[in-house]
């Protein structure tokens, strides 16, 4: 499935990345009895200290991962997928991929893309997978169990079941879980703040689309 065919549907696409904050945030104010403004602030929206550390160590991070994910894709992709299920099965797992890589985009186009990388991708998803989940599900069982949840569900937010097929699924899901694990480190390495997982995110993807 290419979805950058054309790039301003990708960009206008972009946007409703804003709904894993806005509804989760909604939906725990009227459960929690909490101002919305208030939730907002829980899921990392706030005033950091330290700013510039954080970021400076988002972005190295960031490239760090940049470079690790080639090696991922490497290990499961051709090393376990490709020795359990064959050529054939990795074919038709790339095949039925969602690719949101844009084609042939302008310069407007590709700097549009890049600052919706940084201000609303890495920062949306960051806050739902890593300090919405991690944060809730801490209160009633370990942390690590979050990390656990949160990279599955991160991976699946990545290859849907309901749109992609198994051999996606299958092929895709340890990269993709491989990465929500770090970025779940990263965030509570940084004492559960928003700042540097978001950027590292926002930086791998911004790569990604460069090169």
């Amino acid at each position: 499935m290419q979805l950058g065919e054309n790039p301003w549907f990708l960009i206008t696409l972009i946007f409703l990345e804003t709904l894993l904050v806005f509804i989760p945030a909604l939906i725990s104010s009227k459960i929690e009895k909490k101002k919305f403004k208030k939730l907002l602030s829980e899921m990392g929206f706030q005033k950091n200290e330290e700013l510039i550390i954080k970021i400076i160590a988002g972005i190295s991070i960031g490239i760090l991962l940049f470079f690790l994910g080639s090696f991922l894709i490497i290990f499961f992709r051709n090393v376990i997928v490709e020795n359990l299920f064959g050529s054939g099965f990795i074919e038709q797992g790339q095949e039925g991929a969602i690719n949101t890589t844009p084609v042939q985009p302008d310069v407007i186009q590709l700097s549009i893309l890049i600052i919706l990388q940084i201000i609303i991708i890495g920062p949306c998803e960051e806050a739902f997978f890593r300090v919405f989940i991690i944060k809730k599900l801490q209160v009633k069982t370990k942390v690590v169990y979050g990390v656990i949840i949160s990279s599955v569900l991160f991976a699946f937010y990545h290859v849907p079941p309901i749109i992609v097929p198994v051999t996606t699924i299958l092929t895709f899901f340890g990269y993709y879980f491989i990465l929500g694990v770090l970025l779940a480190l990263t965030f509570l390495y940084f004492n559960y703040s928003l700042i540097p997982c978001s950027v590292a995110h926002s930086c791998f993807n911004i790569l990604v689309l460069l090169l």
